[in-house]
């Protein structure tokens, strides 16, 4: 029995050494390297570094774009927090041409008296995964207005090894003593590299997705409970689709359709940004070579339907008469009272 045990012992040192000899395994299933500008979030995953240019535009201090508010929102500024991926990151264009910079300036055009300020939660490659945190990180700003940019396809696009979900146990995972172990760090790379063999071969494709459909649902649910619990009024874009994007992603529409379920379910206003987009040549409001992003028109097209919208439903809310008090109840009697004395 010792002699089996300083074998196995022997075998596992010697494997140990080979492995860091010929520095392997390389690619670590904890964390998807390759972009210098990332930095690892415990929760989030990745982030990208302050003060550097990420796809136009500049990182600020939390990480994110666009200007970085005062916690306390000053008396009669009103904030528009803009959530989602690259698109809502504003990717390929300046800060000023940004469908979350443009929208915000054409609603505080409407309302000289008041101060209304962008608020972004957004970054290239995120999905509704790394919204619902950056939501959660973004209500003690005190929005009053969250709008919702996800969907597109980052979402649908096919997992490496796990679902976004499973971030923080990974994050973890890759701190703890034993990631160090490289004969481990191979087992588990085996381990993955055969779970997603599997899931591959026998599970339906829709479902292999960083965000499947269910997840999807669950996170938008809450996030949108979570804006209205802070105070804020929802609203939801259905992003547009190119016809080459859903050669590419054919599950797409499944996601758009989730918003829109959810959006009449729960009462929450929605664009439909398609259509929009549809009036004009693809090649118009798409960037060159790009079929995800808008080009600067395109920005400009969403800016105005998010304006609209909410305008519209501010309109609306104004024309709603206040429900009477009882102390209006009240002095309605007494007045009755009067007159008929």
């Amino acid at each position: 029995l010792p002699f089996v045990l300083f074998a196995i012992v022997f075998a596992f040192a010697l494997f140990e050494g080979a492995l860091r000899l010929f520095d392997q395994p390389r690619y670590d299933t904890c964390w998807v390297s390759g972009n210098d500008q990332w930095r690892e979030d415990p929760v989030l995953g990745f982030s990208y570094e302050p003060g550097g240019n990420v796809a136009g535009g500049t990182v600020n201090a939390i990480g994110l774009r666009g200007p970085v508010p005062q916690q306390r929102k000053p008396e009669g500024t009103r904030r528009i927090l803009y959530v989602g991926d690259s698109t809502a990151f504003g990717f390929g264009v300046s800060d000023d041409e940004t469908f979350w910079s443009l929208a915000t300036r054409e609603i505080g055009a409407q309302h000289p008296d008041r101060i209304y300020e962008p608020l972004v939660a957004a970054a290239p490659g995120y999905s509704s995964y790394q919204s619902r945190v950056l939501v959660d990180r973004m209500l003690p700003f005190a929005p009053d207005w969250v709008v919702f940019y996800v969907g597109a396809h980052n979402d649908e696009r096919r997992r490496s090894y796990y679902v976004d979900a499973d971030i923080p146990a990974r994050a973890a995972r890759r701190q703890a003593a034993w990631h160090q172990i490289r004969t481990l760090q191979a087992g588990e790379f085996l381990i993955d590299r055969f779970r997603r063999w599997l899931g591959k071969r026998f599970h339906r494709s829709i479902w292999f997705r960083r965000v499947p459909p269910d997840t999807f649902e669950a996170n938008m649910r809450a996030m949108i409970a979570a804006a209205r619990a802070a105070g804020a009024q929802p609203l939801i874009l259905v992003p547009p689709l190119s016809d080459s994007l859903l050669e590419r992603y054919a599950s797409t529409p499944v996601y758009h359709d989730i918003l829109r379920k959810i959006a009449a379910e729960m009462g929450v206003p929605r664009v439909e940004l398609q259509p929009v987009f549809a009036e004009h040549d693809a090649s118009d409001v798409y960037r060159a070579g790009d079929d995800v992003h808008p080009s600067p028109l395109g920005q400009r097209l969403i800016a105005r339907a998010i304006a609209r919208a909410i305008e519209d439903e501010e309109r609306t809310k104004k024309s709603i008469p206040t429900p009477a008090t009882e102390e209006d109840y009240s002095t309605d009697r007494r007045c009755c009272r009067r007159s008929a004395s």
